[in-house]
């Protein structure tokens, strides 16, 4: 494989992990609140060759997505949440998911009295 059509599918491959979708995920529904996760994205590749008696041609690349925030969406009210570097993404969801639902909870009960 050429050192062209090498780099060709591995900027393919990152562009593919890199898309909007993985920055902004897909909306969770949970009742009249939508919770949306944003994540960052880091990107990194490598590629080399070497023609002579024997070509050779070597390529490596990487990513990393790390969560940073949350965007709920409750009617017109739209808040974003950062998630604490400290804490791991499950951990972090499970704190917000049950004072989130709570809070709009409250909130819509209110709203209807």
């Amino acid at each position: 494989m050429s050192l062209e059509s090498l780099a060709e599918t591995l900027l393919e491959k990152l562009r593919y992990i890199a898309q909007a979708e993985t920055v902004v995920g897909k909306p969770v529904q949970t009742g009249e609140v939508t919770i949306i996760p944003v994540s960052r994205v880091s990107l990194g590749f490598g590629l080399g060759g070497n023609q002579g008696k024997i070509d050779a041609n070597a390529s490596g690349g990487g990513a990393r997505v790390d969560p940073v925030a949350f965007l709920v969406i409750h009617g017109e009210e739209v808040k974003v949440l950062p998630v604490a570097k400290e804490s791991g993404l499950m951990q972090k969801v499970y704190e917000l998911v049950p004072e989130l639902i709570s809070t709009f909870s409250s909130k819509e009960k209110k709203n209807k009295l």
